[in-house]
């Protein structure tokens, strides 16, 4: 085993340097024509890896014998998928229908890949202590590059009309957003285990650096993710308070409070806010575009500010338009035979020549239309199970409501759901998926098997 070391800090190192292979993508999108990025292809060879890995380990792990059964029956169902929606489709564009199957079974591989070397590992090196510094890593390399741009203004803009945000040198916002929200519980951890007294509240500088640039890119899942990982370290430092009455967590207690204080007050003046309300802006002159025109406004209409929006609009500013997509590809399932709804419509529905393929960009409506039930329900096996396990786990040991590894961990991974239904880019962009992926490994291996800290 002292012998396969290095393939464990090759598989988790790995993790470290994702936002670089962000920023390299970046430059290559901008500067190069090329469909194929530097990105894609050093995620997809990591994909190979961790397969690679569990046929290694399949005599020693149980879990690598069940992934590979599991990972060829997923992947027979992907070509039934695909040579019937060749069939099918018409127009089908092969290149792009493998190119989303690749992103989409990226969480399943890297999942289980994560789980069998965390099993295998646990015993003899500090697993918890290595995923939380590569994880940590990157984190700081995202904020120190993000406020580094914000300072010279070379920051690159998260929207091109109407709205405000930066991304710095990362080319997608949403991804972005999606990762940086995964990763502040986990920075947030790192404060909590390390700050002993309120002389060592700098632990709380990568936290803040962070939810500075969550906030800084002007979307709701910026702004919301800082609040709620706030919000839950309270909760969890408020029963410790009461339990325990440790100065280490009275400090924190205290510095989460002033942050949240902090975090109110500046919503006002935050991009989302802004954003938020242009929206709202938005929708109300479309409004008065559709309505009748009147040749004279009332008092009344004038002096009353409030937004006059309607469940319709309230949907639309929640959901950003994406319930529009949402309506087609429903109505594309219903109206497709009952061999469909079961195997698939593939990549983006049914489409024309004249229409460029487009997805809803809510991962689990977009992974069901195009997986159907039964591949639906064989990709999100993985996460039900360990869903399942952690669950009956916290049954067995309610304490762990209280535990700041469980909770900010289960933060991160209740945060990458949230945002997967509501705004995507979760299990569609391995960009993201693999935070998901080593957060919901170490809950299932690592967690309830040691009482290390978490770094």
């Amino acid at each position: 085993m002292k012998n396969t070391y290095w393939l464990f800090f090759l598989f988790i190192g790995f993790i470290s340097i994702q936002p670089i292979i962000d920023m390299l993508t970046t430059y290559m999108v901008l500067n190069m024509e090329s469909s194929l990025s530097i990105g894609v292809v050093i995620r997809f060879l990591y994909m190979v890896f961790a397969g690679i890995l569990l046929l290694i380990f399949v005599k020693q792990s149980k879990w690598a014998r069940y992934s590979i059964i599991y990972l060829i029956v997923f992947a027979l169902f992907l070509a039934i998928n695909i040579y019937f929606n060749y069939q099918w489709k018409n127009p089908y564009y092969l290149s792009q229908e493998i190119k989303f199957f690749n992103k989409v079974v990226y969480m399943n591989v890297t999942l289980l890949g994560m789980i069998v070397m965390f099993s295998i590992y646990k015993t003899s090196v500090n697993v918890n202590k290595m995923l939380t510094k590569n994880l940590m890593i990157a984190s700081l390399i995202i904020s120190i590059v993000f406020i580094g741009t914000m300072l010279t203004g070379t920051a690159l803009e998260s929207y091109q009309y109407n709205k405000t945000g930066f991304k710095g040198w990362f080319y997608a916002a949403n991804e972005l957003g999606a990762t940086i929200a995964l990763l502040l519980p986990i920075t947030l951890l790192f404060a909590l285990n390390k700050a002993r007294s309120f002389s060592q509240v700098y632990y709380w500088i990568p936290f803040i650096l962070l939810a500075i640039s969550s906030i800084m890119i002007g979307t709701k899942v910026g702004l919301g993710s800082v609040i709620l990982s706030l919000g839950v370290a309270f909760m969890v430092l408020l029963i410790k308070t009461f339990v325990t009455k440790q100065r280490a967590v009275k400090a924190n207690l205290i510095v989460s409070i002033l942050l949240l204080v902090i975090a109110g007050v500046t919503t006002p003046i935050s991009p989302a806010y802004k954003n938020t309300y242009a929206h709202i802006d938005l929708l109300e002159n479309k409004k008065k575009e559709q309505q009748p025109e009147e040749a004279e406004e009332t008092e009344e209409t004038e002096k009353e500010k409030k937004p006059n929006l309607d469940d319709k609009d309230i949907e639309n500013l929640i959901l950003s338009s994406r319930e529009d997509f949402l309506a087609h590809h429903k109505q594309q399932y219903a109206d497709a035979p009952l061999t469909r709804k079961l195997i698939g419509m593939g990549y983006a529905g049914d489409y024309t020549e004249d229409q460029e393929p487009k997805m809803i960009e809510m991962d689990f409506y977009d992974l069901f239309f195009s997986l159907g039930v039964i591949g639906f329900i064989l990709w999100i096996l993985p996460i039900l199970l360990i869903a399942f396990y952690v669950i009956k786990r916290l049954i067995r040991q309610p304490s762990q409501l209280w535990n700041e590894n469980f909770m900010m961990y289960s933060t991160s991974i209740v945060l990458a759901l949230g945002i997967a239904f509501v705004a995507g880019h979760v299990f569609t962009a391995p960009a993201v998926t693999i935070y998901f992926a080593a957060t919901a490994a170490y809950l299932a291996t690592i967690h309830f098997t040691t009482k290390q800290d978490a770094i």
